[in-house]
């Protein structure tokens, strides 16, 4: 039965099911960014080409990662032509009509546990495509799945950059100096999919992907229902306080 479950679920095509509330999330994500309307208004080639690199973030920074052509993101040609469209329509639609229906409660919801499963099944993906060319290598195939599953918050910084020191965020922060729940997540995922791979966890890659979305649904209503921010934090504190009992917090 769940063997069934979990092959259906992979049989479900990522371009429209997947892609398409992806890139309607992440077109909201930027037209939250504080100054983003009058970005798009007065540099409109410089803010969809954010969302694209948001959109194709995954693919960029595992090809970066493999030595692979970056061009191979230009592969899902679907994917950057439904982020034109949904950048259009964030920042363009008629009574801003886009934004306001995102926002209602039951489609907010809906689209955020698609986007949770979609990101399980890419870091899958991710730890598969490093498995093809590196085997016996544990961390690039790990690596591959935690870079994969983090991307849109390393692209956060080349956005920055792109939108202008004035759109840099509680004194640029980024992803390296202030670690967020999505890329423990995103680690963890990393290494339970390593272990399916290389047969550790018997379970197939469909299984495991189906899996790792639970787990990301299941953060998801973590915040949503519990109100807890960080799940991880107590167990990264913990280890913190082990590895660097000599040393305090530098304020």
């Amino acid at each position: 039965m769940f063997a069934t479950v979990a092959n259906s679920f992979v049989d479900i095509p990522m371009f429209p099911w997947l892609d398409i509330p992806y890139c309607m999330l992440m077109a909201i994500f930027l037209r939250e960014h504080k100054g983003s309307i009058k970005f798009a208004v007065n540099h409109p080639i410089a803010s969809l080409v954010i969302l694209i690199l948001y959109v194709q973030a995954n693919v960029i920074c595992v090809h970066l990662l493999l030595g692979l052509p970056l061009v191979g993101c230009m592969d899902g040609a679907y994917d950057s032509l439904t982020a034109v469209i949904c950048w259009w329509l964030t920042f363009f639609c008629p009574g801003d009509l886009f934004f306001k229906a995102f926002h209602l409660k039951p489609v907010q919801f809906a689209i955020r546990v698609i986007c949770e499963a979609r990101h399980a099944r890419l870091v899958m993906i991710a730890c598969q495509e490093g498995h093809e060319y590196y085997p016996n290598h544990a961390t690039i195939i790990i690596l591959c799945g935690l870079v994969d599953g983090c991307s849109g918050r390393l692209m956060m910084s080349l956005d920055r950059k792109i939108r202008g020191d004035a759109a840099c965020e509680a004194g640029g922060e980024n992803e390296l100096n202030q670690v967020t729940e999505v890329t423990k997540a995103s680690l963890v995922l990393a290494v339970f999919n390593y272990l399916v791979i290389v047969g550790t966890v018997p379970l197939s890659a469909n299984q495991g992907v189906l899996c790792g979305s639970l787990f990301m649904v299941a953060l998801l209503l973590n915040n949503i229902v519990l109100g807890r921010a960080d799940p991880f934090m107590p167990l990264q504190n913990a280890f913190w306080k082990v590895a660097c009992s000599k040393h305090q917090k530098i304020e």
